[in-house]
């Protein structure tokens, strides 16, 4: 919420918005854009934690600090699924009609109450 209070506090800042390549990731990102973007914060839902890897496209607020997520491909998945991967291979997906997948194996739907 901060953070769109933020943006819509200073217009200025919707315009600031720039896209880049993440070029560090130890802790704190650095991200190459228009301008070079360092110590940046990522914004994420509560829970989730993430450093996207060098060379992944990212959304900057370079005002704000802020890597406000990544680019990514999501023609693998249907709309209202969700694909978490790691680096190294592992997925899970959340599938509309309530399957879980995890690296290949489907766990069914959980029975109605």
């Amino acid at each position: 919420m901060w953070m769109a209070r933020r943006l819509t506090a200073d217009s200025d800042s919707l315009q600031e918005a720039q896209l880049g390549r993440v070029t560090s990731n130890n802790g704190f990102m650095t991200i190459q854009g228009e301008t070079e973007s360092r110590g940046l914060l990522t914004a994420a839902p509560w829970g989730v934690y993430s450093l996207p890897p060098k060379g992944t496209l990212a959304l900057v607020f370079p005002r704000l600090g802020t890597c406000a997520g990544v680019v990514t491909d999501a023609s693998q998945i249907a709309a209202g699924e969700v694909l978490l991967k790691s680096l190294g291979g592992a997925e899970i997906l959340l599938k509309n009609n309530g399957e879980v997948v995890i690296n290949g194996q489907v766990f069914p739907a959980k029975e109605g109450d």
